[in-house]
C-alpha cells in the first residue's frame, strides 16, 4: 500500500501529538512523573492502541510491539521511577529513502525548548535523499554511512518547538551504554527557517554585505543542507580516531569540541575546492552558524555547541589572516579562512594520534582551554576577550522559533 503524506500525518497530528504534549507536562527532566498519576496512566492509554495503529500503517508492527514492552516496564517499576526505552531502541530501523518512519520515546531534543531533559517526545519523518549526494557519495565514498536526511512532518512540541535537528541513538533514554551509532537522522527542512531568522541577521550585522547563502530557494536549502549533512558524518568517519569507534572518548566535553570543529573545517574546505553542490553556501552556512548563531544561546557558557562556536572564532583570529578589523567593525575573508582552517585541521589530527586514551582527553583539553578559558561554577568555559569585544552578545536571545507549518 502506497501512503501519502497526509494520511499518517493527520493520525500522528490528530490522535498521539496532543496526548505526548499533555504527557511531557506531567514529567520531570529524568523523565519521571512528577504529580497527576491517574491522568498520566489514562494517557498511556490512549496513546497504546494510536500508537499501534500508527506503526502498523507504516508496516513498523514491530516497534508497537517495543513500544508497549517498555510502557509496561515503565508502569511495573511505577511511572514516578525513570523511564528506560531499551526495547525501542533496539528494535529501530531507519528508514530507506522515500519511506516514512515515526518515533515515540522519552528522548532529549537538542537545542530545543528548554528546560532540556528526557521528556516523551515523537515525530514522523519522510526519508529524502536529495540526488545532489549520488554524485558526492560517489566523490567521497563514505564507510559506512549512517546519516539520514529526512523532511520532519510532524512531532510534539521537543521537535517542531525549537531548534532541535537531528535525532541520534543517545537521544533516547536507555540503561544500555550506546557504544557506536548506527543512525543519525537529521530533520534538515527545519534549517532555512534557523538560518534566515537567527544567522544571517548577524552575518549582515558583522560582515555586511556580499554572501550567497540566503539566496537558495526552500526546496534547495533542503538539498544543500543534506549534502552538508553528508560530508559532516564523512569527515567524522575518518582520521585518526573516527567518531563511531571512538564514541566514549569522544563524548568527552574537550575531545568533542576538536572532533566537531575539525569536521567542520574539513566540511568547509571540501565544499570550496572539490566539485560539491552548493558549496559557497554550505562553506557559508558551516562557518555562520558554528561562529554566530551557536554562541548565541542562553546557556551559551554551559552549552557544548556554543563552545565549538567560540574555540573556532579565537582560534581564527588569534592564528588565521581571515579577519580584518577596520574601524567600522570585522570583515572576513571566505578564502583566506580556508587556507587558516587547513593548520587547524591539521593540528587537531596530531592530537588525535595519541593512542592512550587519557593522555588524549589531557593533550586535548590542554589545547582546548588555550582559546576557550575556564568558567565559574557549572560553567562549562567562560566568552573569550576577542569574541565579547568583536562579535559580542548584542543580538538579544534567540526567539523559539515554530516550525508547526513547514514550507517543505
Amino acid at each position: 500500500m502506497l501512503l501519502t503524506t497526509i494520511e499518517p500525518a493527520q493520525y500522528v497530528r490528530t490522535h498521539i501529538v496532543p496526548i505526548v504534549n499533555e504527557f511531557r507536562k506531567l514529567q520531570q527532566t529524568d523523565g519521571r512523573v512528577q504529580a497527576n498519576f491517574e491522568k498520566a496512566d489514562e494517557w498511556l492509554d490512549k496513546l497504546l492502541p494510536s500508537v499501534r495503529h500508527v506503526y502498523e500503517i507504516l508496516l513498523m508492527p514491530e516497534m508497537a510491539e517495543a513500544f508497549e514492552a517498555d510502557i509496561a516496564e515503565w508502569r511495573q517499576n511505577g511511572l514516578d521511577s525513570v523511564p528506560y526505552f531499551d526495547h525501542t531502541l533496539k528494535c529501530f530501523i531507519p528508514p530507506v529513502p522515500q519511506a516514512f518512519s515515526f518515533i515515540i520515546a522519552p528522548l532529549v531534543a537538542t537545542n530545543g525548548p528548554a528546560p532540556k531533559g528526557h521528556f516523551l517526545e515523537c515525530f514522523l519523518v519522510l526519508r529524502e535523499e536529495p540526488m545532489e549526494l549520488e554524485g558526492v557519495s560517489a566523490m567521497l565514498p563514505h564507510p559506512k554511512n549512517g546519516c539520514q536526511s529526512c523532511r520532519l512532518i510532524t512531532g510534539s512540541k521537543g521537535i517542531m518547538m525549537g531548534n532541535c535537528i537531528v535525532f541520534f541513538p543517545e537521544n533516547i533514554k536507555a540503561k544500555e551504554k550506546v557504544e557506536s551509532q548506527s543512525f543519525a537522522m537529521f530533520f534538515f527542512n527545519k534549517f532555512q527557517l534557523i538560518y534566515l531568522t537567527e544567522t544571517f541577521p548577524r552575518v549582515m550585522q558583522l560582515f555586511g554585505t556580499g554572501w550567497v547563502s540566503d539566496a537558495l530557494s526552500t526546496e534547495s536549502v533542503y538539498r544543500a543542507r543534506s549534502v552538508w549533512g553528508y560530508l559532516h558524518d564523512y569527515y567524522h568517519h575518518n582520521g585518526p580516531r573516527p567518531f563511531d569507534t571512538n564514541l566514549q572518548v569522544k563524548l568527552n566535553f574537550f575531545v568533542g569540541i576538536l572532533e566537531e570543529i575539525k569536521v567542520d573545517c574539513q566540511s568547509v574546505v571540501a565544499a570550496c575546492e572539490l566539485n560539491v553542490p552548493f558549496g559557497r553556501e554550505i562553506a557559508e552556512y558551516i562557518l555562520f552558524e558554528r561562529m554566530l548563531r551557536y554562541p548565541n544561546q542562553p546557556d551559551a557558557k554551559t552549552n557544548f555547541d556554543a563552545g565549538t562556536g567560540l574555540f573556532l572564532f579565537e582560534w581564527l583570529i588569534q592564528n588565521g589572516s581571515c579577519f580584518e578589523i577596520p574601524e567600522q567593525g570585522l570583515r572576513l575573508s571566505l578564502e583566506q579562512c580556508v587556507e587558516d582552517i587547513k593548520r587547524l585541521i591539521s593540528e587537531v589530527e596530531e592530537i588525535e594520534r595519541i593512542e592512550d586514551d587519557e593522555q588524549f582527553k589531557v593533550e586535548a583539553k590542554r589545547y582546548v582551554r588555550r582559546y576557550l578559558p575556564e568558567g565559574i561554577g557549572k560553567e562549562k568555559f567562560a566568552i573569550p576577550d576577542r569574541y565579547a569585544r568583536y562579535i559580542g552578545h548584542a543580538f538579544g536571545e534567540p526567539k523559539l522559533l515554530d516550525f508547526s507549518q513547514l514550507p517543505y
